[in-house]
């Protein structure tokens, strides 16, 4: 017995050192929430898939079908100009040089059946120009006139998108053209070894990330993409008078009222029927939607499902703070530290914290979700605790609501408000002591 107390005191003098111990990470949360949250109605979008989020964080207001690979059409081609505008930042390209079309290019178009700009065999035609063309009028043509500046062929272009892709975690996309034709429509310059009636496909889930991506990274599409009329070769024999095909910017058939569409992309094909990614704002905050081959007999069957979808949103969920910078959790207010001086520390959140919720949602419809650093679930620290210090990650969940997110889920941190130095000798020998009775009882 002497020499286990001997033990016990001696665990006291090494608390000394100061190097403090760290515990494998693990998940734990707390009690659910006294009150589940009352969820809006939720909406039937008729639609081979729909999916709808919040691009900031990636966070899923809605689903329907969304992680089945389809078509998309023109859709492809935010990717395409996800490749151009990085190639612009890099210093690789720039708006004002010239591209000519090669014989194929030119071939194409001069079909009528296709969306296309009308090109001169011999024309010079600016990055600008095409990226506009491609983004506002979906020119076929001119994406791939951009694909073959960037990348020499359409077959290289094709492989920077599918690493593009891959790079984001997107594991089931077909890709096969830069501007979303099928293969029928594209002659010699068919990827090699693809089926003839091959057509890019991706799910409706993957299509948002791809957009959610461009609007992060290059914000200043929108600035195409919400002009709803450009005249393309203005002041040279191919001045041409063109027109977007989101007929939900303003002004145009389908704009809603009360918020405002300002991108981003549609896509038709006979296989993917009419599919449309959309971005839109209200009072400040920003939503971003995906609608794959809508039904129906209007023309506007796209829209008209899509504005569901939004008014659903808007009408049904906000943006809410749920915790400021540098609070305290109810849950996670404090952290025991052991051999320390005043045996605790205070703990706070690195920042704001914020997601989207049902509209009438309280505090109490909320659970937080916490993953250690340090600490452990128990979040017991060892001594010495310096001030602001992380010790592990927070997460904001519904009560009754499974939160789901495209892309990696965002977290907070929760860190150290207050310091805690280890006790002095004569403290940690007691402490020694008092544990070795503790445990021999």
């Amino acid at each position: 017995m002497f020499k286990k107390l001997v033990q016990y005191v001696m665990v006291g003098l090494l608390a000394i050192a100061p190097v403090g111990g760290l515990l494998s990470a693990q998940t734990t949360k707390v009690a659910a929430a006294s009150t589940p949250v009352s969820l809006p109605t939720t909406p039937q979008i008729d639609a081979s898939a729909a999916i709808a989020l919040d691009p900031a964080t990636g966070q899923v207001l809605y689903e329907q079908n969304a992680d089945q690979a389809l078509p998309i059409a023109s859709m492809t081609k935010m990717i395409t100009a996800y490749i151009v505008l990085a190639q612009i930042k890099q210093g690789k390209l720039t708006w004002e040089q010239t591209v000519k079309p090669d014989d194929l290019i030119y071939q194409l178009s001069q079909n009528k059946d296709l969306t296309n700009v009308p090109l001169q065999a011999d024309g010079q035609y600016t990055v600008k120009a095409l990226f506009q063309a491609m983004m506002v009028a979906s020119a076929n043509d001119a994406a791939m006139m951009l694909a073959n500046q960037v990348a020499g062929s359409q077959k290289d272009f094709v492989d920077l998108m599918r690493q593009k892709v891959a790079d984001w975690g997107i594991q089931d996309a077909q890709l096969y053209s830069v501007s979303g034709l099928n293969n029928e429509f594209l002659g010699a310059e068919v990827y090699p070894d693809s089926p003839a009636d091959a057509e890019n496909e991706m799910s409706a889930a993957d299509v948002a990330l791809v957009a959610q991506k461009l609007l992060a990274d290059y914000p200043e599409i929108l600035e195409t993409t919400k002009q709803a009329h450009f005249t393309f070769g203005a002041q040279t024999s191919d001045e041409t008078a063109m027109s977007t095909w989101n007929l939900m910017l303003p002004g145009e058939n389908n704009a809603p009222q009360d918020y405002v569409v300002d991108g981003l992309k549609t896509g038709t094909t006979d296989k993917a029927g009419d599919c449309f990614t959309g971005t839109a704002t209200k009072d400040g905050q920003r939503i971003l939607t995906v609608v794959m081959h809508a039904n129906g007999e209007d023309t506007g069957r796209r829209f008209i499902e899509t504005n569901k979808l939004m008014q659903y949103v808007f009408d049904g969920w906000e943006q809410k703070q749920l915790a400021q910078a540098n609070q305290s959790l109810a849950p996670y207010k404090t952290a025991t530290v052991k051999y320390g001086r005043q045996k605790t520390v205070q703990l706070i959140t690195n920042k704001a914290i914020s997601m989207w919720v049902p509209k009438g949602t309280t505090a109490a419809n909320i659970d937080w979700h916490y993953q250690a650093v340090k600490g452990g679930a128990k979040r017991q620290l060892e001594a010495p605790i310096k001030k602001n210090v992380q010790i592990g990650q927070v997460m904001p969940q519904l009560n009754g609501v499974t939160t789901q997110y495209i892309g990696q889920a965002p977290q907070s941190q929760l860190r150290t408000k207050t310091a805690d130095p280890k006790a002095n000798l004569f403290v940690l020998i007691g402490e020694g002591i008092k544990e070795f009775f503790t445990n021999l009882f």
